[in-house]
């Protein structure tokens, strides 16, 4: 192996110049085979001087020229291929004859159904509770999926801003490079090259834009044209043959679509963004549940004044009632106030609340005087029998209490159609604020029997600040834990009965009261779907059911809006 005789597969080949010889240095040209390189010319493989620098910056910039250049030619072709898809989008076609009478039947169904439950809900509160969540449920279900339809069709549209976005800040910066290598500008000042390249790329920016904007006014005008001259044709026809009116409104369907498109296009989908403008409320939690506690102690304070008519205005000889009952959905308010101010305070929407309020009640005193008369009897002097009608004023004070619903109240207060969607959203999904788990594992809104805030107290008759919800549920039933955490106590809570009071952790706890047997000691640690107690009827109520509270750094809070409904 040693031998130098050239028939070793492993010996080097001398002729050949060594790896290292053969690398290509800066300011070096390759060497031929193993020929040596030219005695005569200056050693450079060494070199770091400035002419090093400047070659090695400019094939930098080279590359990175080249790079912005490939961005802004795949940014351009995404845009046409997104403008031509925006393009090829056939306009969407009414809905024909058999679909609307299939729709139209459909609705009378619907609407026989739950006129029949209405009928009977007033008695029954769980039922009435169950029939107003299926029919906001069943709202919401239809706004949310109109949005998502609504939303899958721009979809091309968005797209089309999306890539016109990107080609133009893809094309600014090719163009500022192009000028760059041209203009080196400052090299000396770092802080100048920053501002020169700031401010050509804003220029570059600024005349792309307004380009692209001048392009899609021309589509506009053009699409608005002949939208403009459908419309004059269509009015002209509905002119010449009065019985073609349905057919027009038929037409002008499709013919709104595409308005709407294009306003969209336009605009560049600014409605399209804040259509749902995010799920959860966005108010502090203290403003959400004193905007509720407000309203249901306004309510409060107006039944207790009708009922009390006769102690308010003594004097009559009688009093009639014709009262409704007050309440509304608690869901309601802060899913209109949050749809209509997004974030509020409460001391932002007193007003406005106390102004819906006097519309959806109406509390009238009447006084109504009627002659009534009687019949005296006699005998007189002589033995005679005699009789005579006497007549007198019968004084009667009507009390009637006037009680609109809610949402038909503020119905018209959602003047956009961007309002009426979040609200149909925020009704849906509870403004995602819940600290604590549900108590049971079944959906048990429709069990409320008394909610949280203001009301007339079933024993008592008066004024009382309910400070969690009343869940009417048979004896027995298993109650869960909420969450991770630990119980603070347990034990006989005086009127409230056997309590426990779990600690949920961040300030976040719970209060189950009224049980019939406490599962769970004081010090004990729960998870999540633990059974820590059996629902009762011990401490002051009226019937069976868990009374249940939810506290935030200890103040009560809304368990309707801060606990999981199933």
């Amino acid at each position: 192996m040693g031998s130098d005789n050239g028939k070793s597969k492993f010996r080097r080949e001398t002729g050949q110049p060594r790896p290292s010889d053969r690398l290509r240095r800066e300011k070096e040209p390759p060497t031929d085979g193993g020929q040596a390189p030219d005695e005569s010319a200056p050693d450079t493989s060494g070199q770091v001087g400035p002419k090093s620098r400047a070659g090695k910056k400019a094939a930098k910039e080279a590359r990175r020229t080249d790079k912005s250049k490939f961005r802004a030619e795949k940014s351009a072709d995404k845009l046409t291929a997104a403008k031509e898809k925006r393009a090829a989008q056939k306009p969407q076609r009414p809905p024909g004859a058999a679909k609307t009478l299939t729709r139209a039947a459909g609705y009378e169904v619907w609407a026989k159904v739950h006129g029949k439950i209405h009928e009977v809900e007033r008695e029954n509160v769980g039922t009435e509770a169950a029939h107003r969540t299926e029919l906001s449920g069943e709202k919401a279900g239809r706004a949310v999926t109109r949005y998502a339809k609504r939303r899958i069709r721009d979809r091309p549209a968005r797209q089309v801003v999306k890539r016109e976005r990107k080609s133009v800040r893809a094309a600014a910066d090719y163009r500022f490079r192009q000028t760059a290598a041209g203009n080196p500008g400052p090299e000396s000042n770092p802080v100048n090259r920053f501002l020169q390249k700031r401010r050509l790329k804003k220029q570059y920016q600024k005349q792309l834009k307004e380009a692209a904007r001048k392009s899609a006014t021309k589509v506009g005008e053009a699409a608005a044209s002949g939208i403009e001259k459908i419309g004059r044709a269509a009015v002209n026809f509905i002119g010449r043959h009065p019985a073609g009116e349905l057919m027009a409104l038929l037409c002008f369907l499709p013919i709104a679509i595409l308005q709407s498109c294009v306003g969209g296009a336009l605009a560049v989908g600014s409605g399209l963004a804040g259509a749902v403008g995010g799920t959860s409320y966005l108010a502090e939690d203290a403003d959400i549940d004193e905007a509720e506690l407000r309203y249901t102690e306004w309510e409060t304070d107006l039944t207790i004044r009708a009922n009390n008519a006769a102690s308010t205005h003594p004097g009559y000889d009688e009093y009639r009632f014709s009262i409704d009952r007050t309440g509304h959905d608690p869901y309601a308010i802060p899913a209109y106030l949050t749809a209509k101010h997004d974030d509020f305070t409460f001391a932002e929407i007193r007003g406005e609340l106390q102004s819906i309020f006097d519309r959806q009640y109406t509390l009238d005193f009447t006084r109504i005087v009627e002659v009534r008369s009687y019949t005296e009897s006699g005998t007189d002097a002589d033995g005679n029998s005699y009789s005579y009608t006497v007549y007198y004023n019968h004084y009667i004070l009507q009390t009637t209490l006037t009680a609109r619903s809610f949402e038909g109240v503020i119905s018209p207060l959602l003047t956009t159609r961007d309002e009426r969607e979040r609200y149909a959203v925020y009704m849906l999904l509870r403004g995602n604020r819940q600290f604590v788990g549900s108590p049971f594992a079944f959906d048990w809104l429709p069990c409320v029997s008394s909610r949280y805030g203001y009301r007339v107290h079933p024993i008592s008759g008066e004024k009382d600040y309910h400070t969690g919800v009343d869940i009417a549920v048979p004896a027995v039933t298993e109650i869960l834990a909420g969450g991770a955490g630990m119980v603070v106590s347990a034990g006989n809570g005086g009127s409230y009965g056997l309590t426990l009071l779990v600690d949920y952790g961040e300030g976040i706890s719970a209060r189950y009261a009224h049980c019939s047997a406490l599962l769970a000691g004081a010090g004990r640690s729960v998870t999540p779907g633990d059974v820590i107690a059996l629902s009762g009827d011990t401490g002051a109520g009226t019937g069976p059911h868990l009374h249940f509270e939810v506290m935030e750094n200890g103040e009560y809070r809304n368990p309707l809006y801060f606990a999981v409904i199933p």
